[in-house]
């Protein structure tokens, strides 16, 4: 009896020391506290970081460490293994939600390096507190590229190419194009890049106007305002590309003729010589008859001037009828021939003026 009693404490004894030694070596993980944040970003496309995260280690520990980053079901977005790394990760990248920045201590009997969720990690480790990063979706227009243009406002047609568009980060439920002047009155809305690069620009005179691509909701009134300032409701502008037009001296269109006359002493005047303005630019004007050689033989000041010269008189030969607009730079009122005009001017289209010799 007294054996057995002996063995039974010596078994409790023998007990009792392996569950004590068995506590002192367990291992206890903790991955302290990080502070910072909660962060909020709009994915426009625009880089968007972190940063002023603290980790509190006092009570932390571990053998290995690391960040880890989940979406707000649990899927581990990432693994940085500092806290850098972490500064260094672009969430506009991951689109619209909401994810979490944790921080963790593990050995390694665990799993959480290669775990693809929070609930898949076993092992010895242990997560931080989270801090929330909001990634909210914005109606963004996306950018532009091209031009700038330049043109001169003479009357021929001027149209924009080669813009594109980059809308790997463009979001919204409508879209259109909008062209503005340079106080941002809005001039056109092409629906499309097509009809952007349909519209002449000559029209508009000159000045300077602006393309932009736009993305909207229904509760914007984008397609109605008059100027940018006046748009309102959900909506988003690109970035604009210029389009300058230069207001140039242009001396418009001539028709009428060509005239044939004989030279016979009898006199010869033109007649049903027009000229169209509509885009005619200068501060000064003449008419200018020139020989075959470029030699001024004269600068009638109207049409009704021109219509007054006898041709006959100017003998056998062939002349040409122009109209000029210049500035107050220009030589051409005392020029002899056309090549030596100097300044700002343009002469229009010419009108032939053939005088044959009599028949013998």
């Amino acid at each position: 009896m007294f054996k057995k009693l002996i063995i039974g404490v010596l078994a409790v004894g023998f007990i009792a020391v392996s569950c004590s030694d068995d506590d002192d070596n367990t291992i206890v993980v903790n991955a302290g506290t990080i502070s910072g944040g909660p962060f909020s970003f709009d994915v426009d496309g625009e880089a968007d970081f972190v940063t002023g995260i603290t980790l509190d280690a006092t009570g932390a520990s571990g053998t290995n460490r690391i960040w880890v980053i989940t979406d707000g079901a649990g899927n581990i977005l990432g693994t940085p293994p500092t806290l850098e790394a972490v500064e260094g990760v672009n969430f506009d990248d991951a689109g619209a939600g909401s994810c979490f920045i944790w921080y963790a201590r593990y050995e390694n009997d665990s799993n959480l390096a290669a775990a693809t969720t929070v609930d898949e990690i076993n092992g010895t480790f242990d997560l931080s507190n989270s801090i929330e990063v909001v990634r909210n979706q914005v109606t963004n227009a996306g950018t532009i590229a091209g031009g700038p243009f330049e043109f001169d406002v003479d009357g021929e047609a001027d149209f924009v190419s080669g813009i594109t568009l980059d809308s790997a980060n463009a979001f919204g439920t409508n879209r259109t194009w909008v062209i503005t002047d340079d106080a941002g009155n809005i001039l056109g809305r092409p629906a499309t890049l097509d009809a952007v690069e349909m519209v002449n620009f000559d029209n508009a005179g000159a000045g300077t106007c602006f393309i932009w691509y736009a993305r909207y909701e229904d509760d914007s009134n984008i397609m109605t305002a008059a100027t940018a300032a006046a748009i309102n409701g959900t909506f988003d502008l690109s970035n604009s590309i210029e389009v300058v037009r230069n207001q140039v001296t242009n001396a418009g269109k001539i028709s009428g003729g060509p005239f044939t006359f004989t030279v016979d002493m009898t006199p010869d005047f033109v007649s049903g010589i027009t000229l169209d303005a509509t885009n005619a630019f200068g501060t000064n004007s003449t008419w200018v008859i020139t020989d075959d050689m470029g030699n001024i033989l004269g600068a009638p000041s109207t049409i009704a001037d021109v219509e007054m010269v006898d041709f006959d008189g100017a003998g056998v030969g062939t002349c040409f009828i122009w109209y000029a607009r210049y500035e107050d730079d220009s030589n051409l009122k005392m020029a002899s021939t056309v090549a030596g005009i100097t300044g700002t001017f343009d002469l229009s289209n010419s009108i032939e003026v053939v005088r044959n010799p009599p028949a013998p």
